[in-house]
């Protein structure tokens, strides 16, 4: 017998729903936080010493956590994925933070809306996942919608905006790894592992264009290291609360959200170019994150189906 309450899941009346899309739109504010002040840091700061004080503040965050939880979570069968992953965080982490010290924030964000569309050409060809003709069409239009961003051509492509690039690659390609790692990792130890290995890896290069935070830099560092760390952790949780569908959208609040700090605090007045393309951008990742998220209810569905029959 169907049930009748499948295709009503998670209603937008659901008070439990609107409280996870409340939850998400938070989150991005919190995202845009950390950005601008990378922002902030980079005018004293090498790209390395920032990412040191990103993960030195959620460490100490976290390890009295990690504590209390039991450190029997944080096991791990694979500490050479946990590695491969945290270098592939790591360089995406260091390009995105370098890139947005220099190129405006709001093309910033607008360029990282691709992430989306780099897991999925990733699942394609690591995780053998299958897509239609849609999805494909999808992903085009979320390309062309980069390239209006950039608008190759008209203006000069430089290395700043390749690195956006190729950090939406890279953190595409963490996603993947956690495809693989999630079956006998707990979130603990994948979240543990990662914040240490990549404050590992950035300690050297950081210790020899090591500069003296000064008193300024106090307050952009803990916004940066707090809100960088909780900003996932109230993502996630958004997500457990609502459908994908509900909640991805709230992402492109990120650009207005940057936009609006990086002109207060910058002056930067992002051209109606980086609105379009990020517009465009945005609205094929939806449409891809929709249409799976509603393919998904339908499986679940006929597995309810066939198991009432």
């Amino acid at each position: 017998m169907k049930n009748p309450g499948a295709a009503m899941r998670n209603p937008l009346s659901s008070p439990t729903v609107l409280k996870g899309v409340l939850i998400a739109i938070f989150s991005m504010f919190l995202f845009s936080s950390a950005h601008t002040s990378v922002r902030i840091l980079s005018d004293t700061m090498s790209t390395f010493e920032i990412v040191f004080w990103r993960m030195a503040v959620s460490m100490a965050m976290l390890l009295p956590w990690y504590a209390w939880k039991g450190l029997h979570l944080l096991r791990t069968q694979r500490p050479g994925m946990h590695a491969l992953r945290a270098v592939v965080n790591f360089s995406g982490m260091i390009l995105w933070f370098y890139a947005i010290s220099i190129v405006p924030l709001g093309k910033a964000v607008a360029i990282h809306f691709t992430l989306p569309l780099f897991l999925l050409l990733f699942a394609v060809i690591f995780l053998g996942e299958r897509i239609g003709p849609r999805r494909i069409a999808a992903t085009a239009v979320g390309f062309a919608g980069a390239m209006i961003v950039m608008r190759p051509g008209v203006i000069e492509i430089g290395w700043p905006e390749l690195m956006i690039l190729a950090s939406a690659a890279l953190y595409g390609g963490t996603v993947v790894f956690l495809k693989f790692m999630v079956k006998t990792e707990t979130p603990l130890a994948l979240t543990f592992y990662t914040n240490a290995f990549i404050f590992l890896f950035c300690l050297p290069p950081a210790i020899w264009f090591w500069v003296g935070p000064s008193v300024d830099d106090i307050v952009p560092i803990l916004i940066l290291g707090v809100m960088g760390t909780f900003a996932p952790f109230l993502y996630t949780t958004a997500l457990r609360m609502a459908d994908a569908s509900l909640i991805g959208p709230t992402d492109f609040l990120r650009l207005p959200i940057s936009a609006g700090f990086a002109f207060v605090l910058f002056g930067e007045v992002p051209v109606i170019w980086v609105w379009v393309g990020g517009g465009v951008i945005f609205l094929s990742t939806w449409y891809i994150t929709a249409r799976e998220n509603r393919l998904e209810r339908e499986r679940r569905a006929a597995a309810e189906d066939s198991s009432d029959a």
